[in-house]
């Protein structure tokens, strides 16, 4: 059945993410807001507690992502559709041994915690009932376990074009949903992959696509994926009618897209999203070099007035590897692997300003389209000189 959810919180509680265990040497302190370690003398009492009300947690859910096996036990149908849609489920939990489990209790009283032992590979959510903290949960253990295995996790949408992979980076307001949906293009994630030494792999069999200003005109292939879900009950609406509504549903109900978890090609192409709000970018400028490496490290684009309470301005915004918060070790261990696989595989960079143009309009949806499947098909001229002068004068 079609499910709705209006949660509490509305968002992700990084301010009551802690992780615990000796192998939190490994993760970057350099960013205190996402990277806390907590006390074990906190750790234990929750989970004890959490253990010993197994009678309480109806759905055991065990699935396979990143050659990680992970079990999410949950007292809460609507979370455990939620995982359902995102993810394979096997269809006897018992018969397998997971790596990392999750315990995920709306039952005890509490505000939120998210505990995330790195030694006993045990993860605890309370307090909250909002479904991104399962999802990113699993995100944030795939992106801290993966790269000592020369694989890159990368948040980000993955789709084909003419026979080409292409991966497209991009922070919340850049158009990276949009763009990435567009009819023409087979689509591999619409989030989340990885990059191993044989090309791309799936994480996530899911979609969890914000439903903000979603119409047949703007976003066709995610409205169609929507319906087909609603009429096949697989549906998970969360917070309808608020800013962040966010729709869930399993990825097979996207006509354009890879229905089964699958090897890919080497990306082609790989495009940075910026909503430049100064118009100081191009619409579309090839990339290579440092100039990559500084973009990846820093996730630059515009924050708009009104975007948080007491911003009337534009202001830069930094999120490292476009995607701070579910990358726990340091910055430079994904931008070396990131760089090496690009050097590798001689793969093409560049960067798409869905913001303004100098005449501070902002660059037509169609307009973005065609730059992209023009870079795809016919490559464009190298500036990364001009652009990585115009990113350290912001970044100033």
């Amino acid at each position: 059945m079609n499910i709705e959810i209006t949660t509490k919180p509305t968002g992700r509680s990084p301010e009551n993410k802690y992780f615990f265990g000796s192998r939190t040497e490994h993760l970057d302190l350099t960013r205190p807001k996402y990277n806390k370690i907590g006390n074990e003398d906190d750790f234990w009492p929750l989970y004890w507690q959490l253990y010993e009300h197994q009678d309480q947690y109806k759905h055991e859910l065990v699935f396979y992502t990143s050659d990680l096996c992970f079990r999410v036990m949950t007292n809460d149908d609507r979370h455990a559709q939620f995982v359902r849609n995102m993810f394979t489920v096997v269809d006897k939990p018992y018969e397998h041994t997971a790596d990392w489990s999750i315990y995920h209790n709306t039952v005890v009283e509490s505000d939120p915690r998210i505990y995330v032992h790195l030694n006993e590979q045990v993860m605890l959510i309370v307090g909250t009932t909002f479904l991104g903290e399962i999802k990113k949960g699993v995100f944030g253990i795939v992106s801290f376990e993966t790269p000592a295995k020369n694989i890159l996790p990368m948040h980000c949408s993955a789709f084909t074009y003419n026979d080409k992979t292409n991966l497209m980076f991009g922070l919340s307001g850049t158009g990276k949903t949009t763009l990435s949906s567009d009819p023409e293009y087979q689509l591999i994630s619409d989030d989340e992959v990885l990059w191993t030494d044989n090309g791309i792999q799936m994480i996530e069999t899911g979609c969890y696509a914000k439903s903000e200003g979603l119409t047949p005109e703007t976003h066709k292939t995610i409205f169609d994926a929507v319906e087909l879900a609603r009429s096949r009950d697989t549906l998970v609406i969360e917070n309808p009618g608020a800013a962040n509504a966010r729709l869930s549903y399993p990825l097979d109900c996207v006509e354009n897209a890879y229905h089964e978890p699958q090897q890919f090609n080497h990306p082609n192409n790989i495009f940075f999203l910026t909503m430049d709000a100064k118009g100081v970018f191009p619409a579309v400028s090839k990339i290579s070099g440092d100039t990559v490496r500084r973009f990846f490290e820093t996730g630059y684009t515009s924050q708009m007035p009104g975007t948080e309470a007491g911003n009337n301005e534009i202001k830069p915004l930094f999120s490292p590897c476009y995607g701070s918060p579910f990358m726990p070790r340091a910055v430079g261990v994904y931008s070396k692997l990131l760089m090496d696989k690009i050097t590798d595989e001689v793969c093409n960079v560049y960067l798409i300003n869905t913001g303004m143009d100098t005449d501070g309009k902002r660059f037509d949806l169609d307009f973005t389209r065609k730059c992209v499947k023009t870079a795809i098909d016919l490559d464009v001229a190298d500036d990364s000189k001009n652009v990585l002068q115009t990113l350290e004068e912001l970044i100033e």
